[in-house]
């Protein structure tokens, strides 16, 4: 026989049950809430285009992370997806998905004609020497970047690189230059071709380096990327504060206690040394650049800038990227590392070797080649003061 409770006891239990069934109530309650706010989220926001790699190519990914009221800001003007009216020439499409990086799909790409193989010196303005010869010994060949592809643009290169350099994988671009850079400086003329390519490689989900040849590569580049931004790209700033930028003032008297105000400077990214993620925003801005260098006669260096960093304003949809500057100091333009920071780098035996720059782009020098084999001999060769002779700008003593 079961021994009765008091009536004290019997009361406790039945507050026990009351307070379980309340506490169920919250948790379930909770958790509806929360279904609704997700099922609110996925109905109500417009999905961002991301790329996810696979091994057979890349594929859009129409996924979100961030949660938000369907009657948010975002319905309103809603983040683009990857655009679907690019064409890729389907040869280009095999070789990219064949030459990329099977860890994260990415190539570089270079541009070549004959103007940098330099075997008519009357159309290269460096006093000589075959600057792609040299680009390749290095990067091919001492570092074996094999994720390159090279656009070749005319017989003679087409007919070098089948000679020296067979094992390079190469395309030859049908893309003709633009009526509009006609009688435009030659190393112009090739980069317009750049940003319809771009275009192209992006739409196979592939992760580019756009690189010009005049420069020389110390270490792999695609092991110092971050890979946070559609544009990550080499800076022709030759101090911190020019390249990261730096506000400016003026102080306009007439206007009296009112004459002060700020402006914003920081110098434009170099076309030359550029990752382009594969997105939505970075395949747009390449294609409002194309437009341009069509239809314009204008530098594409400074015609990307304007695209790229300048603000949307009115019905100008520019500035809709987002931006990373590459290190300054280790992907180094040639005057950073001869004359702004030369006593960082010269002279090379009391350099230190945290010092030792990644890239270093001889975009400021006319003597290109010159300055590219004394940097070969140095990082690559190791005769530390083989540049020190060389001065800071284009002219003795400077």
């Amino acid at each position: 026989a079961g021994v009765m409770r008091a009536p004290r006891d019997r009361h406790r239990d039945r507050t026990d049950r009351v307070c379980v069934a309340i506490l169920l109530g919250v948790i379930v309650g909770a958790l509806a809430a929360t279904y609704q706010q997700r099922s609110w989220a996925g109905a109500g926001r417009e999905v961002v285009s991301t790329i996810g790699f696979e091994e057979s190519g890349r594929r859009a990914d129409r996924t979100g992370d961030a949660m938000m009221d369907p009657g948010g800001a975002l319905a309103l003007t809603p983040e683009p997806a990857m655009p679907t009216d690019v064409s890729v020439d389907p040869k280009l499409r095999e070789l990219v998905l064949k030459t990329r990086s099977k860890d994260r799909g990415e190539v570089m790409l270079g541009l070549a004609n004959g103007v940098m193989i330099c075997q008519n010196t009357k159309i290269c303005w460096w006093d000589g020497g075959n600057i792609l010869q040299s680009f390749l010994e290095v990067t091919w060949r001492r570092l074996g970047v094999r994720n390159l592809i090279l656009a070749v643009l005319d017989d003679e290169t087409e007919t070098y690189m089948a000679k020296h350099w067979p094992d390079v994988p190469t395309f030859r671009s049908d893309l003709k230059i633009p009526d509009a850079q006609q009688g435009t400086h030659p190393a112009n003329k090739v980069s317009t071709l750049k940003y319809d390519l771009l275009r192209q490689f992006i739409a196979t989900g592939t992760g580019v380096l756009i690189t010009d040849l005049d420069l020389v590569y110390v270490s792999n580049p695609f092991e110092n990327l971050h890979r946070d931004a559609d544009i990550e790209g080499q800076t022709d700033g030759f101090s911190r504060e020019w390249a990261h930028g730096k506000f400016g003032g003026i102080d306009d008297k007439t206007m009296g206690w009112g004459g002060g105000g700020l402006y914003a400077q920081v110098f434009t990214i170099n076309v030359g040394c550029m990752y382009v993620r594969p997105t939505a925003r970075s395949t747009m801005l390449m294609a409002r650049v194309a437009h341009r260098m069509a239809t314009e006669q204008a530098w594409d260096q400074q015609v990307f800038n304007e695209e790229c960093m300048f603000p949307a304003h009115g019905e100008q949809k520019t500035g809709l990227v987002s931006i990373r500057i590459l290190d300054y100091l280790k992907f180094a333009n040639s005057k950073t590392f001869f004359r702004s920071e030369r006593n960082r780098f010269i002279p090379g035996d009391k350099s230190a070797k945290s010092d030792t720059p990644i890239m270093i782009h001889m975009n400021y020098h006319p003597d290109k080649h010159k300055r590219m084999l004394c940097l070969i001999a140095r990082y690559h060769d190791g005769k530390l003061n083989a540049c020190d002779d060389f001065p800071g700008g284009s002219e003795p003593g400077t």
